[in-house]
């Protein structure tokens, strides 16, 4: 089979980039080459990272790398609404915007079905799940997005609830607002823990973001374990659920 050099750098449904595709590996020994000319200033590294992130969310999930752009750009926002609220009853407001709109996302993804199959019960009527997102995007891009099923992005679970995370400590006071959306959206976006988790809070990440590069070589040798142990562990799942059928 020929290899397509530019066809692999656009999303496909067949072949989604993820941790265990060959493709990944490809991309991340990119990056890290890239990473390797530019990580002394934090401006330009945070900026990169936030590019290649985005990057791999779309070679991941296609177009939902939209919604991902607009969970970031809401949170970002609402923190610094949060912070320069003068009362607790408007802070409470924006945290609550924050929840009710990622939640809402998260709901409409993830449960649509149900839901829907709920109503028509109590309804008594013949309701249908209509893709609104792929509806949007057929009007404004002119895609053929199939409007009548819905199909969960990947990753939105952990970022979701990581911006949710990131309101509720500026709410707290457990950090700052991040005024430059370039950090911010680096934060949420950060690829190696994007559609995988774990779900990192914001107090412990955002600080990172500013801090000087610091890496020993004990800290590498021990990351590459974790990386080829994680791998080791993804393989022998999906060889045991292989088996299994």
């Amino acid at each position: 089979m020929e290899f397509n050099f530019w066809k692999s750098l656009v999303y496909s449904a067949e072949e989604p980039m993820y941790f265990t595709s060959v493709i990944f590996w490809g991309f991340l020994s990119i990056v890290l080459l890239i990473y390797s000319i530019v990580y002394k200033k934090s401006i330009l590294r945070n900026g990169y990272l936030l590019l290649v992130s985005l990057y791999f969310y779309y070679q991941a999930g296609g177009w939902f790398f939209l919604i991902l752009i607009f969970s970031t750009l809401i949170d970002y926002i609402l923190g610094l609404r949060i912070h320069a609220s003068k009362t607790r009853r408007s802070r409470k407001l924006f945290l609550a915007a924050s929840i009710i709109v990622n939640i809402g996302i998260l709901v409409y993804f993830k449960y649509a079905y149900f839901l829907t199959d709920m109503l028509s019960g109590i309804l008594g009527a013949d309701l249908q799940v209509s893709n609104v997102f792929a509806q949007l995007l057929n009007r404004t891009v002119g895609t053929d997005l199939d409007i009548h099923t819905i199909i969960l992005p990947v990753g939105v679970s952990f970022y979701t609830f990581q911006t949710i995370s990131y309101t509720i400590d500026v709410y707290r006071k457990h950090v700052k607002p991040v005024r430059n959306i370039i950090d911010f959206g680096f934060y949420v976006s950060f690829f190696p823990q994007l559609i995988a988790g774990p779900i990192v809070r914001a107090a412990a990440f955002i600080p990172q973001l500013y801090q000087k590069y610091s890496l020993t070589e004990r800290q590498v040798w021990h990351a590459v374990f974790l990386i080829l142990g994680g791998l080791v562990k993804k393989m022998l799942a999906v060889e045991g659920a292989i088996r299994s059928r």
